[in-house]
Parts: C-alpha cells; structure tokens; sequence
C-alpha cells in the first residue's frame, strides 16, 4: 500500500543460511518473548515512519536499509520468526519488515519460507497475495493481483497489473475480494480518488531455478493475455498538438515542422507527417445541471446559444446535459437552427454524477476517427462528482475507469471548471480533488484546462475554447519500437529553442 522504491538487490543470506532456514521452518524452537517484543517495536516505528511519508508525498528510504540490516541478525541468529518462535502478531511483524526492506534479492530468497508458512495456515493467502506483487515489482514485472498503489500528486495510483481481465480469478484465489470492490475500499480509506498508472509489458526473465516449481514458478513468472492486446494495420502515431506562449497567453500558429522534436519514452523520434491543421471538429457541449445551478438555467441557455454560433460551419456541434442522469439535448449536427431550438430543453437538477456522465458522452455521442474530423468534449462543470464527498456513492464509473477511457479513445477533454466551492473543510477538500481530477482528464486528452469564476464568464470561455480549437498542429511518426505488446509509450513534445512556447499534446498511447 506504500509508495514502491527501487531496492537494492544484494542479500546477506548465504546458501547454506537460506536451506538452514526453510528447513528450521518445520522445526522452529520454542517460544521467544524478547524477539517478538523486538519485532513489534521495529513494525510500529516503520509503521509511523510510512504513514508521515504518506501524509508528505515523500518517503526517506534509510529505513528500509535499517530493516534488511535487522532482518540479517534476526535470520542468522533465529531463523525465520515462525508463530512458534514470535507468535502470529510476531510472524506477521517479520513479514511487514521484510517487505519493507531495501533488499528485493532477499525478498525473492525467503519466497519459499512466505509460501511455506502459507501453505501451513500461518500467513494467510491475502497477505502472501500482497508479498508476491511487491517482490513482482521490484523484480520490474507487472503485480498479478492488483494489491500495491502508491500515493502521488494527491492521487492513490494502482501500479500496472498483468493480465488484468484475469485479476480477479486469480485474487478469489487468494481470498480477496474483486478489485474494484478493493479499489472503492481505498478511496474511502485514504479520502482521495485512485488512479491506474499505465500499463507496461513485463520483463521477460528465467523462472527462479528452485526444486519448488509449482507456486513458485508461477508467481513470478511473466503473465501475457492475447485479449489485451489489439493489433492495427498501421504503426503510425498521430499527435494533435496545441502551442501557446507564455509570455503572451496566446497560441502560435506559424511553426514549420523543423522547430519540433517528438521524443517516446525518452527517445527522439523522426517526424513523418505535418500539417497546421484546419480539419473540423466534432464538438460536444457537455453541461453540468446539478443543484448548484439550477438558479441559472435562463444564462446556461444563453451561453450554450453563444457557443453554438461562435463554433465554425464546418465544426458539428451535440448538447449534452446531466445531474443525476445524462440527456443527449441534440446529438451531432451542423445544423444550426435545429441546435439553437434544442436549447430549450435544457432542463434537469438533482445530484452531481460528472464521471459517469463524461463516460457516457464518449461511449454514446462522440464518434472518433470520423473521416478526418477531430473530437472534443466541452465540459462546463465544477467537477465535484458525489464520489468525492465521501469517496461511496456518487458515479458508478470509478475515475481510474474514466481516465482509462479517455487514454483509449483519443478525444480532446476540454473542462470549463466553474468555482461553486464552499467555505467549510470539506467544501474545500472536495473542490480541490474535482480541480485535480478535471486538470488530469485535459493532461491526458491532450485538452486544455480552462476556469470560470461564474456563469457569466463563460461566453468569453467558450470563445477562446473555439478559437484554440481551430489552431493545432497534426504531427506523426513511425516509432522505433515497433512491438505491439500492449504497453504504455509515453510521448513528449518540444518546440525547438523557443523557451517561451509550452506545447500541449496526449500524454502517451498504448501500443497495440
């Protein structure tokens, strides 16, 4: 559940040191009061130690050094804390600090003592569950049962998992409960939204060469699923990219393709394609008619008319209203006097349910990859979903299942955020994740991320969302790696010696 550290990979167990303690599992001594003491001091200071680097956003990894050099003493003096040696509050102290160790190489070494004391009733199938993806990650493969997040930028954010449309077959087998049921767990626990980090293929590697062959082997085997991975006719990837200068807060549109580089995952890659780009938009305004606004419908109604007669003829325009529930107003269409007539129906109050709305809109109303026509969702919304009151409730579409989708369908999120915080504790903790959470659906996208502080700012807003529209760049190149194994790319974008110039872009793509 901690932030995962890379760790060193030596170990101050012999060979004969590790047979002397799988062997003395079986016959542990008797009982040591002294070492269980010892024991449950050391998990209470680590214990505390984790929960300030949580609560900091950083971590001081000394302890973890200071862990493998007790662990040493203990297992070449005691052997294994067996629940003979230390009882089971003992025994569950040892493997705390084992996991929290620097060392991964003994990690995968007592492997076979934490599958032992398992099969024996001693540690349970859960707690072995969560042993074996930590090893999994420091060992650079994929965790097989979704157990290990680590907290960053104010977001919980669950590490990539191996073939994860089998993630929850393989948790029932380890007595844990599905991974979303898990995940909402979290949220509650920690008060703050999860993310998923995106995947990356797993490292191939030999299995551990070990008499136990059977759940050994298999749990730190590499994991593939064919199903995951979408093969395509073209290895092409195409950038949509926005530049703006910072020092005049405008975007610049008389860039050639030399003043770009491309770089994917920290290498540079050869521009193929370029164009400043005049293709038309789909555009869906999706608007936000939860409690806080019903009093202004009559200035929605006048706004969402300004968006539609400032967006270009060319560009399609769908209104999209929710609360409680989302209403396709009108869906995709350049006919404007049919647009401007359905904002009369623009009517709804209720709660507040923005991840499954936004979810929703991309599933059912946008159409990407529409014959050169590009997407965007216009979002007018405070972003403060039900969930995030008390992290229960609220969208049935968690928002790691939301930022999923957008990674996936290529459609530029645009929020409008519009300032209804209160002034009470909670009002404040709620807004500030909804300002996070709406920042990140535009990082992702590749979007921008705009503010309004009321209503009556918004046909400004809306001008300067179609006028950035209809200035991007199209940018693509044919990667150098060219394996379709499903893994996440990251891509970055420069804009050569023009320190004043911030490009925006996606953040990265799947290879698939």
């Amino acid at each position: 559940m901690l932030p995962f550290q890379s760790a060193a990979q030596t170990s101050c167990l012999s060979t004969s040191d590790r047979a002397r303690i799988l062997a003395q599992v079986t016959n542990p001594g008797s009982f040591n009061p002294a070492l269980k003491d010892e024991l449950l001091k050391l998990q209470a200071k680590d214990e505390k130690r984790l929960a300030d680097a949580i609560a900091n956003g950083r971590e001081d990894n000394r302890f973890r050094e200071e862990n493998t050099g007790h662990l040493c003493v203990i297992l070449k003096r005691f052997g294994w804390p067996t629940a003979a040696l230390v009882n089971r509050d003992g025994q569950a102290a040892a493997v705390f600090l084992l996991k929290n160790s620097s060392s991964v190489e003994m990690q995968r070494q007592l492997l076979p003592v934490i599958i032992s004391m398992a099969e024996r009733g001693e540690i349970d199938r859960a707690s072995l569950a969560g042993y074996v993806d930590h090893l999994r990650l420091g060992l650079g493969l994929e965790q097989l049962f979704g157990t290990e997040t680590t907290v960053k930028d104010g977001f919980l954010v669950l590490y990539p998992i191996a073939a994860e449309a089998g993630v929850d077959a393989r948790r029932s087998q380890y007595n844990l409960p599905p991974l979303k049921q898990y995940l909402r767990s979290l949220e509650m626990i920690y008060q703050m939204p999860l993310i998923k980090a995106p995947g990356r293929p797993a490292l191939k590697r030999e299995s551990p060469k070990s008499s136990r062959q059977n759940e050994e082997s298999d749990l730190l085997d590499t994991v593939n699923d064919a199903d995951d991975v979408v093969r395509v006719e073209t290895n092409l990837v195409s950038l949509e990219v926005s530049v703006y200068s910072k020092k005049l807060k405008t975007q610049v549109t008389n860039l050639g393709q030399r003043e770009f580089k491309i770089f994917e995952d920290g290498k540079e890659e050869t521009i193929s394609y370029f164009a400043a780009t005049d293709a038309p938009f789909d555009l869906i305004l999706l608007l936000d008619l939860s409690g806080s606004t019903q009093k202004k419908r009559d200035l929605i109604r006048m706004t969402a008319r300004h968006f539609i007669e400032t967006a270009r003829p060319s560009d399609r325009v769908a209104i999209v209203t929710f609360s409680d529930a989302m209403n396709v107003v009108a869906p995709l269409s350049n006919d404007r006097a049919t647009l401007l007539r359905s904002i009369e129906n623009i009517e709804g109050t209720g709660g507040s349910k923005v991840w499954d709305a936004l979810k929703l809109t991309l599933d059912q109303v946008a159409e990407p990859g529409n014959h050169g026509r590009r997407s965007a969702v216009v979002f007018m919304t405070d972003g403060a979903d039900n969930h995030l009151v008390a992290f229960n409730g609220g969208s049935k579409t968690s928002f790691a299942d939301l930022l999923e989708t957008v990674r996936l369908k290529g459609t530029l999120i645009i929020p409008i955020y519009l300032d209804t915080q209160g002034k009470d504790a909670l009002s404040r903790k709620v807004y500030e994740y909804a300002r996070r959470t709406l920042a990140m659906l535009a990082e992702e996208s590749g979007g921008l991320y705009y503010k309004a502080r009321k209503l009556d700012d918004l046909n400004g807003v809306y001008d300067q969302v179609v006028a950035d529209l209809a200035k991007i760049y199209s940018l693509g190149y044919r990667p150098a790696n060219s394996k379709r194994d499903g893994s996440w790319r990251t891509v970055k974008i420069q804009v050569v010696n023009r320190t004043d110039l911030v490009p925006h872009t996606r953040s990265g793509y799947y290879a698939r």
